[in-house]
């Protein structure tokens, strides 16, 4: 079975702040030892097909007093001539330009794919108006955008930013805009994130972070929103993500349900399909 991984971070200890380097050695020491001072895209794409992975989202970040600062350059540069890594940009809100502008700067120089955005760790809220041509911009692509939801351990985050229920009115404005919410709400907003999926067609729950064996218990109507729930690792924040894999192999669903998980949600929402 393919696999897509919608939610990895590529990055060096120059670009991640030290409490997320020291996070990242102690849960994943391999990491550390091979790939925190130099990373390639080779190197990348053979460790992921190792864990079987076939494609992976690459996330940019511009999130300097919380994690990281990998910017839209460097992850378009990285993915660049590796169909395997598909580049997703992020807005710097420290930038003066409109987040429209940056968008596009991103899309059409810069061959972005999505956008993931860290309300918690760039403290704002999803449903700032400001941010609503830039919503619209990508809802005029077909492109989706993910949304960091629920909790954080890292310093300088602001869990306030990231309730799924500041996402309700903008996926009810903005109807045709594919919305991932990565974490699902963890650990107490998860029964948010599955109303949201109840309530609106364009919103999705992106599995990075969440105890795979508990997504039964998180979400009982898990199979009924079958099309609505995406893979991810957040490796290297997680190590073993063939394990990963393999967990959610053992969930008790059917094989259409965990091949929709594991890449056909996926390959819809990056217009891969057909």
């Amino acid at each position: 079975m393919r696999v897509i991984d919608f939610h990895i971070h590529i990055g060096t200890q120059d670009q991640f702040l030290p409490w997320v380097m020291e996070f990242f050695k102690k849960n994943n020491p391999h990491y550390a030892e091979n790939f925190a001072e130099s990373i390639t895209p080779q190197e990348a794409v053979a460790f992921l097909k190792s864990h079987g992975i076939d494609r992976s989202v690459v996330l940019a970040e511009y999130a300097p007093k919380a994690s990281a600062m990998v910017t839209n350059e460097f992850v378009s540069q990285f993915c660049e001539g590796h169909e395997e890594l598909i580049p997703f940009g992020c807005l710097d809100f420290s930038d003066r330009r409109p987040y429209e502008e940056q968008a596009r700067h991103a899309v059409e120089k810069l061959r972005m794919k999505g956008f993931k955005l860290l309300p918690s760790y760039q403290h704002f809220y999803p449903n700032d108006r400001a941010l609503y041509p830039f919503y619209e911009y990508l809802q005029s692509l077909g492109m989706p955008i993910m949304f960091h939801t629920g909790t954080s351990i890292f310093h300088g985050t602001r869990i306030k930013y990231a309730d799924p229920l500041l996402l309700d009115e903008v996926a009810d404005d903005f109807p045709a805009l594919n919305i991932v919410m990565e974490h699902g709400g963890r650990t107490f907003w998860y029964d948010r994130a599955a109303w949201l999926v109840s309530k609106y067609p364009n919103m999705h729950i992106g599995i990075a972070g969440i105890a795979t064996k508990h997504l039964p218990k998180f979400f009982p109507r898990l199979e009924q929103y079958r099309d609505r729930f995406v893979f991810g690792s957040d490796w290297p924040g997680f190590a073993d993500i063939r394990g990963l894999i393999d967990r959610v192999y053992a969930l008790p669903y059917g094989s259409e349900t965990k091949e929709m998980i594991l890449y056909k949600n996926a390959e819809r929402l990056l217009g891969l399909v057909g």
